[in-house]
């Protein structure tokens, strides 16, 4: 119940920015925030497999990572309708598999959810230690990309990457 009671209002607050506050989804975004609530009880990730302590959010850690994610979301945002106004814009499409450094668990679902947000790119399948990503131009800086998302990740859950 006290993880319910910590986890409802970063659900609610998830869904009010993504909603862009519409007070007319009020009703879908508290059956979301229930249907998430359940999902967590059945799933009960508390623990991760290659380590023995719980990993735990570190709420200090929230404001700089949602200005991260704010961040790579107007990127991502402002790249699709560049190439939406722009169709002479060249692409490069590519599936590409990644090596992620951070365990398995809420930190990796948390960093593939971030990487779809990223311009151009987005997660499609992740086994063990490797993601499959989709991207829009295989020339860009996808590693690099990964990487700085772990880092932000890793930070949050307050977890060292090499």
């Amino acid at each position: 119940m006290t993880r319910s009671l910590r986890l409802a209002p970063v659900l609610a607050i998830l869904w009010f920015v993504l909603s862009d506050g519409a007070a007319s989804g009020v009703g879908f975004g508290v059956l979301a925030v229930l249907l998430a609530l359940g999902a967590v009880h059945v799933a009960r990730p508390s623990r991760v497999h290659d380590r023995t302590e719980p990993v735990r959010l570190r709420w200090l850690a929230v404001p700089r990572f949602a200005v991260f994610f704010l961040g790579q979301s107007l990127l991502a945002g402002i790249d699709v309708a560049r190439r939406t106004l722009s169709p002479s814009l060249p692409l490069d499409p590519a599936m590409r598999d990644v090596y992620l450094q951070l365990p398995p668990g809420p930190p990796r679902v948390l960093l593939v959810a971030t990487l779809s947000l990223l311009p151009g790119s987005l997660g499609v399948d992740l086994h063990d230690h490797q993601l499959t990503l989709h991207v829009l131009d295989q020339r860009a800086d996808i590693e690099g990309d990964v990487r700085e998302a772990e880092r932000q990740v890793g930070a949050l859950f307050g977890l060292t990457l090499a």
